[in-house]
């Protein structure tokens, strides 16, 4: 039976039992689920966390392990194992993810700058629908392909901040520039995380939207606003703590991002400022010069 969505879990008993529960833990695994990677013959290649196998070891996926590349021949979610041969390596793939995302009811909230932000849980639904080729020194885009993956649910944890449409406007910003916007916030926001919350970028997801339902199953209820929300989660089964962090650090952490932002000199936005290696929607859309006139008028005394 599915547990409502936005309750915590209570406090389990204490169970004595043989054995070193140790074992039973993956380093490489938050959820304690993995998917092996295997040759065609059998022989073990690596492991993957089962939570992010659509996106690393989907069916044409170049992976690399150990400084070898290997191309995935087939990935089985139910049998958890994935397939693969060597490959060149002279090229890399990155999925394409439709991602839905559902807020429990807040826990906490308060101002940040021009910004509210609240702290819960969160419900992310992921799925996979195609993947992009890309040479491995250039960059240049190869081509794309289709796929149809299973979804994949995570309940955790996070952290969101809501963005007023009349904030954006102040900023001087036309509407069908806020998803770029919002979105070059989030990224550049999760690349700075890890200097306030003690974690790796890998540890943290996001997504922004223009439109946040509400109305999740449970209790949940949504925090639309006019313009836009921008969420960031911890991207472990019930959180590791990271979103707490963030609601905490959030007024150091919102002036970082401007800063790194705003001093970076690129020009449209670039891997050290807004863009992200893990992007599902390939860095797109993306408007640098958006998130510093948002950041400088949300911080603005």
């Amino acid at each position: 039976m599915r547990r409502p969505f936005g309750r915590r879990r209570s406090p389990s008993a204490v169970v004595a039992a043989p054995g070193y529960p140790a074992d039973g833990v993956g380093l490489r695994s938050g959820s304690g689920r993995e998917v092996r990677i295997t040759a065609v013959d059998g022989t073990p290649v690596g492991t993957v966390d089962a939570s992010r196998a659509p996106e690393l070891v989907h069916q044409g996926a170049v992976y690399l392990h150990q400084g070898a590349a290997f191309r995935v021949l087939e990935l089985d979610l139910a049998g958890r194992r994935a397939m693969v041969v060597a490959d060149p390596g002279v090229e890399h793939t990155m999925a394409r993810t439709d991602v839905t995302v559902r807020v429990g009811a807040p826990e906490a909230s308060r101002a940040v700058g021009g910004l509210t932000l609240a702290l819960g849980a969160v419900e992310i639904e992921s799925r996979v629908v195609g993947y992009q080729r890309r040479d491995a020194r250039s960059g240049e885009v190869l081509g794309t392909a289709a796929l149809e993956v299973a979804p994949t649910r995570l309940v955790t944890r996070g952290a969101w901040w809501t963005v007023a449409g009349d904030l954006l406007d102040a900023a001087g910003l036309h509407p069908d520039r806020w998803p770029g916007t919002l979105h070059a916030v989030e990224h550049a926001a999760i690349g700075i995380l890890p200097l306030f919350a003690i974690c790796d970028r890998w540890d943290v997801g996001g997504v922004s939207t223009v439109a946040l339902a509400g109305g999740a199953p449970g209790g949940g209820v949504g925090v639309g606003a006019p313009a836009g929300t921008i969420v960031i989660h911890d991207a472990y089964p019930g959180g590791a703590g990271i979103a707490e962090l963030a609601y905490a650090a959030a007024d150091r952490h919102l002036a970082a991002t401007l800063e790194v932002i705003e001093t970076c000199p690129c020009t449209a936005g670039c891997p050290s400022c807004v863009q992200s290696p893990k992007c599902g929607n390939w860095n797109d859309p993306l408007d640098k010069a958006g998130a510093v006139s948002l950041l400088r008028k949300a911080l603005a005394p």
